[in-house]
Parts: structure tokens; C-alpha cells; sequence
């Protein structure tokens, strides 16, 4: 059954398609999607009154391709969402250098407080961050956003975050599949 008072914050490289190590997603051919991406967002599509994507590009700020190129990429992937009837409801991205120290960059909360200005009834309390990065996490914790990593390494620096016995899971997939063992989900 849907609370549809929460609202879903995910991550972009790592939880919805293949990280370039070393590197960049910055075209729409090396957007690839993690394996049964669509298929969790046809289980938590649903179950949120919002998803909303939060991503770091500072390939912008490096000047490696434009926010226009990374607008192409998510216009395409959210063409490809949208024809399954699952798209995000908003996409932040923070184009800048991490030595900028913007305050949206995560783990800055300036994309979270955006997204309450763009949808005031937006609970930080009733909301749950996917992440794959101890930025992610943070970014959670600093806008006392529930966190959940996911991601094949667990990494032992996010003990102090989160309890990883049970904020952790394999995929997004993984996470939406367990969706109901989870606390307030659970029934």
C-alpha cells in the first residue's frame, strides 16, 4: 500500500546506471542503466508521492561537456521512464567543482531545499535518500533525510551514518524489493 506522504531522493551514478571509473557519463551512448533499474521504479513509482532525482556533474565545471549535454541525458532517460509510466517528478544537478563548495552540491542540501521550495508539502522526516556514496549519505543526514546505501561495497566509513545491517542493499532493485521489511513500510 502507498504512503503517499513520502517522498523517494535517489542518486544518479551508481543507483540508476554503471559509474565510468575514472570518468564521466557525459553523452547519451555511456548512459547505461543499472540492471533492473526500471523494473524497481515500476515497483516504487507507486509507493512515493515523489521521486526526485539529486545528482553531482562536476564534469560541467570541468568543462568536459555542458549542462546541456547533461540535460540531453536526462531528457532521454526520462523519455524512456515516462513511456513506463515512472518518471521522476524533478531532476537537481549541481554542476559544479567540488572545491567551488556550492551549497548544492552534495553533501550540501541546497538540491533538497530546492526541491521543498518546488514542493512545499515535502517532509525531510518522511523521506528516504538512495545513495552509493558517503556524499549521498551525508547529504541524507544533513537534511535529516532517512539514508539508504546501496551498492555492492559496503563501505565501513558509513557506519557512523547509518546502521549498514540494515540501511544497506545491493541495487535499487534490491531496496524496492525489500521495500515492505522496512520501517515505516513494513505492514
Amino acid at each position: 500500500m502507498a504512503d503517499l506522504q513520502w517522498t523517494l531522493f535517489m542518486d544518479r551514478d551508481g543507483v540508476v546506471n554503471e559509474q565510468i571509473v575514472g570518468g564521466y557519463v557525459m553523452e547519451p551512448e555511456q548512459f547505461v542503466y543499472i540492471p533492473h533499474f526500471l523494473e524497481a521504479m515500476r515497483i516504487l513509482r507507486p509507493r512515493f508521492a515523489r521521486i526526485i532525482l539529486v545528482t553531482n556533474q562536476q564534469c560541467v565545471g570541468k568543462r568536459l561537456c555542458t549542462l546541456e549535454d547533461i540535460d540531453h541525458i536526462h531528457d532521454r532517460m526520462q523519455g524512456q521512464l515516462l513511456v513506463q509510466g515512472t518518471p521522476f517528478d524533478r531532476i537537481y544537478c549541481c554542476p559544479h567543482l567540488a572545491s567551488d563548495s556550492c551549497a548544492c552540491r552534495k553533501p550540501n542540501i541546497g538540491m533538497a531545499m530546492q526541491a521543498q521550495r518546488d514542493f512545499p508539502e515535502i517532509d525531510f522526516g518522511k523521506s528516504l535518500m538512495i545513495g552509493d556514496s558517503i556524499s549521498d549519505m551525508q547529504f541524507a543526514r544533513n537534511a535529516g533525510i532517512i539514508p539508504v546505501h546501496v551498492g555492492a561495497v559496503r563501505h565501513p566509513e558509513f557506519e557512523h551514518i547509518l546502521d549498514i545491517t540494515t540501511s544497506h542493499f545491493d541495487s535499487l532493485y534490491d531496496f524496492a524489493l525489500h521495500l515492505d521489511e522496512i520501517p515505516p513500510f513494513s505492514r
